[in-house]
This record gives structure tokens, sequence and C-alpha cells, in this order.
């Protein structure tokens, strides 16, 4: 029985200069104020908690997870996506950050899953996943691509 696993950061961790903090903090404190004169209360209550929320996750240092891809499924930490409930993968050996797997999920909630490989070898994944489900080429996101950009 083939086995893959390895360890890897949950996600990748760029610190945070003050400079950062204050464009952060002016530029959602505008939108706030704006939605606020235009009398969309709930939005601007909303945003700032967001943003607040979203600034405090910036301290947090990311935890290693294990990774484990078997004939049964693929374990991300605890969590067992076997290959029934996948519709495909996708691999981005070009990523700046290293080579990722892409996850295409039958669920709703969470359509696509992203995993560093860390230093896996991404053609012998390929070849053990190909068998279980099907591979596809996956775009990242606007949203992802942007939040990444602005270092979050």
């Amino acid at each position: 029985m083939k086995k893959f696993s390895w360890q890897t950061p949950e996600y990748v961790y760029t610190k945070k200069t003050s400079d950062w903090y204050w464009t952060v903090g002016i530029i959602s404190g505008a939108i706030v104020l704006t939605s606020m004169i235009f009398g969309n209360y709930l939005f601007g209550i909303v945003l700032g908690l967001g943003v607040f929320t979203l600034t405090l996750f910036t301290f947090r240092k990311p935890n290693n997870i294990n990774v484990e891809i078997t004939e049964t499924g693929i374990r991300v930490d605890k969590m067992l996506y076997p290959y029934h409930s996948l519709d495909s993968f996708g691999l981005d050996e070009e990523h700046h950050h290293g080579s990722r797997l892409f996850l295409k999920s039958k669920k709703v909630v969470m359509p696509l899953i992203t995993i560093p490989l860390a230093h896996e070898s991404a053609d012998e994944i390929r070849t053990f996943l190909t068998e279980h489900i099907k591979e596809e080429t996956f775009e990242q996101g606007l949203m992802h691509t942007l939040l990444e950009r602005l270092g979050f």
C-alpha cells in the first residue's frame, strides 16, 4: 500500500510591519466611516469587526499539520477527505511559495482545499492520485491572489 506523508505549515506566514497595520487601519477606517455617513450602519459594524478579527489573526504563527495520502483518501491533520467526496485534484509546481496540491471537493461549503507539498515529489503524487480521482488545472481565485498580495 503506497502512502505519502509529510508535515507542512498551515499557511505561509509573513511578518507585518507597523506601516502595514497603519495602512489597513486607515483604509478600513475610511470605508467604515463612509458606510456610516451613507447610513449603512450594519455594513460598517460588520466590516470593522471583520478587519479587527483578520488583524488579530495576523499575529498568530502557523501550526505544523500532518498530511497523508493513502489508498482510502487524503488526511489533512485530523480531517479525512475520502476520494469519493473529492471531484478532482490539481498540482501547481510553479507557485512562488512552493508546490501546492489543490483538491476540489464535491461539498458546496468547502469547494477548494489547498495543501502545500513541502518536499514531496509532485510527479509521484500525480501518478498515485490519478488512479483515484481525475486531474484538473486550477487557477487561483482573484480574492485569494489579492489577499496574498496584501499579506494576509
